[in-house]
């Protein structure tokens, strides 16, 4: 049964979302690197332990708000394959205070990482954005009028998952953000976003059920199909249109 015990809250932690977080963090670090003060390596290394430890917060701390809330209703470890989608750790029985406490441990830990990459760098005001990222985390489910019930759950992922992770880490270790970090960012970004999609594409009829507006619930079905490829595609062109640059000037 402990045995039991870790693997929910392994699957809880969503493992398969992970590389969403620390994408952004590799390709910001690849670009900034050159420039890279000495230490780059550990701001590298803690920007990507920032990036992840973060990620799992959120993922605990939407259990937890979607948990109370009903929406993850028919996600339990017991009914995986019968449910519509993975199992969540509240929809399982796990007290949703351990799972908020899970979460404040995990966002606690990131601030941590966070602190150390501000004494290595001495941006002091990465403390706002470290802020920023808390409030995006809790508020994209959390609180009395989530933004993620309100089709800004997209726009959200596109500028944290994608924007703010690869332009942070760029700046924490070069102090600047060039043109070719915000395409990347924005690539980051689009897959990110296009990630989200597919999730709630799954969950459209559920989504609408408990009041949760997302742009597939607004699309539709077949239209948010289209628009998740479509955003896929242009997130490749931009990842294609940087190699190819980068081949040229070789």
């Amino acid at each position: 049964m402990p045995h039991m015990g870790i693997m929910i809250w392994i699957r809880g932690a969503r493992l398969k979302t992970l590389p969403l977080a620390i994408a952004p963090v590799l390709i910001g670090a690849s670009l900034a690197w050159r420039d890279a003060g000495e230490r780059r390596v550990a701001v590298a290394v803690l920007c990507g332990f920032v990036a992840l430890l973060l990620q799992i917060a959120a993922n605990f701390a939407n259990d937890y708000s979607d948990g109370i809330r009903g929406t993850d209703a028919g996600r339990a470890i017991a009914g995986e394959q019968l449910s519509r989608g993975p199992a969540r750790l509240v929809a399982s029985g796990v007290n949703p205070k351990k799972v908020l406490v899970a979460a404040g441990i995990c966002a606690l830990a990131a601030c941590l990482c966070g602190l150390a990459v501000i004494a290595l760098t001495g941006y002091w005001w990465f403390i706002l954005v470290g802020i920023a990222c808390l409030a995006a985390g809790w508020f994209y489910v959390g609180g009395k009028h989530p933004y993620g019930y309100h089709y800004l759950g997209e726009v959200f992922v596109f500028i944290f998952f994608g924007l703010m992770a690869t332009c942070g880490t760029m700046f924490a270790l070069s102090g600047a953000v060039t043109p070719d970090g915000l395409l990347g960012g924005s690539a980051a970004g689009l897959v990110a976003v296009a990630v989200l999609c597919v999730n709630n594409l799954r969950d459209i009829e559920s989504d609408s059920n408990h009041g949760k507006h997302t742009w597939m619930t607004a699309m539709g079905r077949q239209n948010g199909t289209v628009f998740t490829i479509a955003i896929l595609i242009i997130s490749a062109l931009i990842a294609l249109r940087h190699l190819l640059q980068s081949s040229i000037y070789a």
